[in-house]
């Protein structure tokens, strides 16, 4: 019994020396406000919240705080709800903890947002210097005209919620190995003490889970709520400690049995009563317990002064419990109001009553008065001292005969675990045979000398295994635990968990024995991959965070946008993986810096970004999405840009965030098609993207069967409004889908070699028509018709004989064919540099088209003698844009640069008269748009021509005619 005092009083300096308590300060107010500035760590908020207006219809309830910062930088704090005092002695017991819900502010530049990482319902709250706000929350279960609320600085509550873990999972930890040890014993002796002790340790581990809100969703707290769910364990583990106390000391000769039994009957009710929610069941539970842990410990103190040993072991354990028990009521009804860490402390007294209880069960002196039966305890008597042996058996390496029951060995097999023993005296660890098999020995007992067994622990864990064996030998009868790994006999290092005691009378242990177990599972979920959520490149959420974003959320206000760069893979090409990821990283920055406070962003794929908005107007979020992407990123000296499409959908549409993705990704493919650098709100009319085989299959189909067909936009001479020329853009006339436009089928074509065949075709047919015009229409300069050349077709061997047999089959002015090369297929290398000077030498003529948008090859137009260079439409919807003094400068000085160079220059994209005006202002030659007109067929961009061209010497019209310019379509 001094032993287990002197273990007592040691365990009670640890804990409290683990768990020392933050001080909270008292309130900061300066003139009725509370001052957020003050260097407390924690203020408590408790009696500056006012009501501000009757409850919700949910049961919220919102409080007014006016909070201020008096200095000179801004102040962050961390609010979260606590927990009243009375919280399990209400009458009607609450449904939930208290906890704050929402927090609105009246200035715009406090930013409150939410704190997930210090629990699900924390918010940081962050007002500007010298800032007077009044903030107000809203709180569900605050049943208080004055709701417990506490504001923390951030470093105070991250070393609070550290040190609260830790001792947390000590108390946790320490319940726990008393459990594995009572019910060992339990298993190994088959006695009903360890039994109904194991039970009543593991309810006591349970109540302590439910403490801290573990068990809080799901079913058990649907009906009864929290406080309803610790009182029924709590009072459960009551019966259970009743039902220890009748087999360490029986009631018989005090009370009549069946009495007894009514006592634990009625409080095992009542402890479902309270679980059920019955109205004031929590009080009398809790009273219950109160009184039942007091009643316990002077029952058992009481018999072992009449001389029951078994009383005298097990009082000091009822003792601790009672004094928990005691605190808990202090604190409910108030008490230790100043020190938040007060039930902590009691949940580390309650750790203490239990290894004492695990070491009373455990302890020589005890298990053999602790009768297997309901005999008196004064009734057997105590067994004979073991023999000590008068010598030391040699250490032995192999297998050994078993000293435990195979029964016992069974049990503590199915359990996955082994028996360590080790013994000081023949300094030997001995393995069971479940032991041996954990690290592959096969199914018989094994022994090691100490040192040999030492040798195959991992060097990293050989000192914590040395020090930890050590310390504890000291201390006879103490319980512990740690982690470590050995080596098998595979060659791995498994981690391994040893729960063990250390036995003996004297002042140092002579025998080490527990359990050990496999643990390498549980060790490798624990060892997490980092950031596992975060994308390395950008810093941003990753797809797994954005699906745990939407799994959060309420979906019926959620809206999502996809944003995906529109030549990305050029962009790649030209400023390889460094570059491409620079712009990536750049495009992140840029959009969290637009849109801080009003999104979450993330990165879901190579060139993908998504944004989840909690409120908006979805078309006004994709234009601004679409806008991001205008002004260029300035890398290495020179400009990218990098223009994207957008897919936005609304949460309340869709059923779960897989189908709100799948919707945001059919809007981001409509906006593909539709000719990129758009944006487009998703409907249900939109279809999923063909399958890949049966598309190619239909588009072999339609070349062999004529369905494809090549459209014109026309190419208007700015100076005088006269068409000048026209882009040939393919089309498909699909049998039921109609009029197929090149963004559905082209980049398909581009991937499975079709283009070539798509790319020949267009070439024969746009020379074909233009021959027709200018026969018809003698034009000097002569009308000319540019077709698109990809990368693939530029590398294909056969396009320079095409291209020779095409310019020879139709008469066409020399140089009135004009290939469009993209700046990608520029930079593709020399062989695509002379390729390019032969097409020209064949009778062709070159453009550089989209220019300025992957990278600004400027050092490009000296090596390849391009014609005509077409500026991209970005370039002129910039000048119209907030910076529109940058944007115009930009734009005219690639025109101007283009006329140095005497080259003709085509902007596209001119939708606007203000704009044809402009650029004719600027001494650009050519417009193309939709101003002038849309895509037309052979026939009518022969009618075009008509109305529209000026033959030589004579007169045509001023202005062009725009009858025909309706209508958004794409371009090849």
């Amino acid at each position: 019994m001094k032993r287990l005092a002197a273990l007592f009083l040691m365990l009670m300096a640890a804990m409290a020396a683990t768990a020392a308590p933050v001080m909270v300060p008292k309130e900061a107010r300066s003139h009725g406000s509370l001052d957020f500035a003050n260097p407390d760590s924690m203020l408590d908020l408790k009696e500056a919240l006012s009501p501000y207006q009757a409850p919700e219809k949910d049961g919220s309830r919102w409080f007014m705080l006016t909070a201020v910062n008096q200095s000179v930088k801004p102040v962050m704090r961390i609010l979260l709800a606590g927990e009243p005092p009375d919280s399990s002695l209400k009458l009607f017991p609450m449904r939930g903890r208290p906890l704050i819900r929402q927090i609105a502010s009246s200035d715009s530049d406090v930013s409150v947002e939410s704190a997930r990482a210090y629990g699900r319902h924390t918010w940081r709250v962050t007002i500007p210097p010298a800032t007077s706000v009044a903030l107000a929350i809203r709180m569900e279960n605050a049943q208080s005209d004055q709701p417990t609320v506490q504001a923390w600085t951030e470093p105070a509550i991250i070393s609070h919620i550290r040190q609260l873990s830790i001792f947390m999972a000590a108390v946790e930890g320490l319940i726990a190995a008393a459990v594995l040890v009572t019910a060992g014993l339990a298993l190994m002796t088959g006695h009903l003490a360890p039994r109904w002790a194991a039970v009543t340790l593991l309810l006591l581990f349970f109540s302590r889970l439910a403490t801290t809100g573990a068990f809080d969703t799901g079913w058990r707290t649907s009906v009864g709520g929290p406080y309803g769910l610790q009182a029924m364990i709590a009072g459960l583990a009551l019966a259970a400690g009743l039902r220890l106390a009748d087999i360490v000391a029986p009631v018989d000769s005090y009370f009549p049995r069946r009495w007894f039994g009514w006592v634990i009957l009625g409080v095992i009710a009542l402890s479902l009563a309270a679980f059920l929610g019955v109205p004031g069941a929590t009080v009398l539970t809790e009273a219950a317990l109160l009184a039942g842990t007091g009643a316990i410990t002077a029952y058992l103190v009481h018999r072992g002064r009449l001389g029951v040993q078994a009383a005298r072991v097990a009082a000091p354990s009822a003792a601790v419990f009672s004094l928990v028990a005691t605190a808990a009521a202090v604190a409910a009804l108030g008490g230790f109001q100043d020190n938040p860490m007060a039930p902590v402390m009691a949940g580390g007294f309650l750790a203490a009553g239990a290894v004492l209880m695990a070491l009373a069960i455990a302890a020589g002196e005890g298990i053999a008065i602790l009768p297997a039966t309901r005999a008196t305890a004064e009734a057997i008597a105590p067994m004979p001292a073991p023999v000590k042996p008068s010598h030391v058996p040699p250490p032995v390496i192999g297998p050994v005969a078993p000293t435990v029951s195979p029964a016992a060995l069974d049990a503590i097999g199915a359990s996955h675990q082994g028996v360590f023993d080790l013994d000081f005296r023949a300094d030997a660890v001995t393995l069971s045979r479940e032991g041996a098999l954990l690290l592959g020995f096969g199914e018989k007992e094994q022994a090691f000398p100490h040192v040999a067994w030492i040798a195959r622990i991992h060097p990293d864990d050989r000192d914590i295994y040395k020090q930890a064996i050590a310390q504890f030998r000291d201390h006879p009868g103490q319980a512990f635990r740690f982690e470590f790994r050995a080596r098998s006999e595979s060659g791995r290092y498994p981690w391994f968990e040893l729960r063990a005691t250390m036995l003996g009378e004297g002042a140092r242990a002579t025998r080490c024995l527990g359990l050990i177990a496999d643990v390498t599972t549980r060790k490798e979920s624990e060892i997490a991959p980092p950031d596992r959520n975060r994308d390395e490149r950008t810093g941003l959420g990753n797809r797994v965070a954005l699906m745990e974003e939407l799994d959060q959320r309420d979906l019926s206000g959620a809206i999502i946008a996809l944003l995906d760069v529109d030549r990305f893979k050029s962009i790649h090409a030209s400023l390889g993986d460094e570059g491409g990821d620079a712009v990536l990283a750049a495009i992140a920055q840029r959009l969290t810096k637009r849109f801080k406070g009003r999104a979450e962003c993330f990165r879901v794929g190579g060139d993908a970004f998504a944004l989840v908005f909690g409120e908006g107007e979805a078309n006004e979020i994709g234009a601004e999405l679409v806008d991001t992407g205008h002004a260029p990123f300035t890398l290495g000296g020179r400009n990218v840009f990098a223009p994207s499409s957008v897919g936005v959908a609304l949460g309340g549409e869709a059923r779960d965030p897989i189908d709100l993705l799948k919707n945001a990704e059919l809007a981001l493919i409509e906006a593909k098609r539709n000719g990129g650098a758009c944006a487009r709100l998703y409907s249900p009319d939109f279809a999923a993207p063909a399958d890949s085989v049966a598309l190619e299959t239909e588009l072999r189909r339609a070349l062999d069967e004529k369905q494809m067909d090549v459209f014109y936009q026309p190419i208007v001479r700015l100076s005088d409004a006269t068409v000048a020329g026209f882009e040939a853009l393919l089309r498909w006339h699909h049998p039921t889908r109609g009029l197929v436009v090149p963004g559905e089928f082209i980049a398909h074509s581009e991937a499975t070699g079709l283009i070539v065949a798509l790319g020949r075709f267009a070439l024969e047919r746009a020379a074909q028509d233009l021959a027709q015009w200018q026969r018809f229409f003698p034009i000097d300069p002569p009308l000319f018709v540019s077709v698109n050349l990809s990368r693939r077709q530029l590398s294909d061997a056969a396009l320079e004989s095409d291209l020779s047999r095409v310019l020879a089959g139709a008469a066409i002015k020399p140089g009135t064919l004009k290939l469009e090369v993209t700046e990608s297929a520029i930079v593709a290398g020399e062989d695509s540099k002379a390729a390019l000077a032969r097409l020209r030498e064949l009778g062709a003529s070159l453009a550089i088209d989209d220019f300025g948008t992957g990278v600004s090859a400027l050092s490009e137009l000296k090596d390849v003698a391009y014609d005509t260079i077409k500026i991209d439409k970005s370039f002129l919807a910039r000048r119209t844009e907030a910076e529109a003094v940058n944007g115009a400068v930009v734009l005219g000085s690639i025109i101007k640069m283009a006329r140095e160079l005497e080259r003709a220059v085509v902007v596209e994209g001119v939708e606007r008269e203000e704009d044809a005006n402009w650029l004719a202002d600027q001494g650009c030659e050519f417009g193309q748009g939709y101003f002038f007109s849309t895509p037309l067929s052979a026939a009518d961009a022969l009618s075009f021509i008509a109305r529209h061209y000026r033959a030589a010497g004579g007169t045509g019209a001023s202005h062009p005619d725009l009858s025909g310019a309706a209508g958004v379509d794409g371009q090849a």
